[in-house]
């Protein structure tokens, strides 16, 4: 406090104090004697924090468990998910299965019957005019050979029922039977399904849904990262991105490794924040390192080993005396 009590002489002692206290804080910074305040200023005033990242700020330990497990489960299979999961079926599969399952019970509760029945179900309807069956071709009346006039007469009872054409080629008159009465009697038959069943007509719904955000969110995200398949490698494990944070967090032009990472990022977890303060992290010390400040701390991982008890081998100074010969 020396420098304090002279300093406090010439100025206000309440300010010889602050001066006091920022000299202690900047003895604490490995190599600040090779740096210049100047340098200092310019690299601490663009100096990164932590703000907004409230699970890194309140952390209680250097490596919680929750965090290795984003990078070994939600990054591993959730940023590689992102970008490729289709391919092994990442909200997908389950998707697809869980819709079979209700399509299948709602099938077995005839709750289709007016879609699928083989007589006069809308889709056999349907099948039943693409094949011709009700298609109708004018003859000729000069020379008794098949005309140039189609027409499909779907008959009455069955969904469409009507009249479509003439038309100048079969399968235009197909097409009439299909805007002008299938396609509409399909709409309505499922509209009245959709009313009888809400519930699964709306789980059936979300897990489409599903399906197309993966697919949607993989386009965007492949488009991001730049991906090469050519140059993807079987059996990666997610640490060597974890190890890579670091560079990745200096490469900041936009579209780059920090900007893409960032973006994936699950700023909702503390795995997520992690990652961005990592990056973030990297930036600062490169900005440091530049100022001259030493920013790397060695911690030895070397630690003594315990030291077996094999008993007193020693005397004690009144056994030693009692060794003592006197000829």
């Amino acid at each position: 406090m020396s420098t304090y009590s002279q300093l406090s002489q010439i100025i206000p002692s309440d300010q010889a104090l602050a001066n006091k206290g920022l000299q202690a804080a900047l003895e604490q910074v490995k190599n600040i004697f090779d740096t210049t305040l100047p340098q200092l200023a310019a690299a601490t005033e663009k100096l990164e924090s932590n703000v907004g990242l409230d699970d890194i700020n309140n952390l209680s330990e250097p490596l919680p468990a929750n965090v290795v497990a984003y990078f070994e489960q939600t990054l591993a299979t959730g940023l590689l998910t992102d970008v490729i999961g289709s391919i092994a079926g990442y909200n997908i599969t389950n998707a697809l299965s869980n819709t079979t399952v209700i399509l299948n019970s709602m099938s077995t509760a005839g709750d289709f019957n007016s879609l699928t029945n083989l007589s006069n179900g809308v889709y056999t309807v349907m099948e039943n005019c693409i094949a011709g069956v009700y298609t109708q071709n004018t003859i000729d009346p000069d020379t008794g050979e098949p005309g140039n006039s189609y027409t499909v007469v779907i008959p009455g009872g069955l969904p469409g029922a009507g009249t479509y054409g003439p038309a100048n080629t079969a399968n235009a008159a197909i097409g009439n039977a299909f805007s002008g009465g299938l396609n509409p009697a399909m709409q309505s038959t499922v509209g009245t399904i959709v009313a009888a069943d809400p519930a699964n007509v709306s789980a059936t719904t979300a897990y489409f849904g599903n399906i197309a955000n993966q697919l949607a969110t993989q386009n965007t995200n492949q488009a991001l990262a730049g991906i090469s398949y050519a140059n993807l490698l079987a059996g990666q494990k997610p640490w060597s991105l974890v190890y890579s944070l670091g560079s990745a967090g200096l490469d900041v032009v936009q579209g780059g490794a920090a900007y893409v990472l960032q973006s994936v990022a699950n700023t909702d977890t503390q795995g997520g924040q992690a990652m961005i303060s990592t990056m973030i992290e990297a930036r600062n010390q490169a900005l440091l390192g530049n100022a001259g400040i030493q920013t790397d701390i060695i911690v030895s991982d070397q630690y003594p080993q315990p030291v077996a008890n094999v008993g007193n081998s020693q005397y004690t100074t009144s056994q030693a005396s009692s060794q003592i010969i006197i000829g």
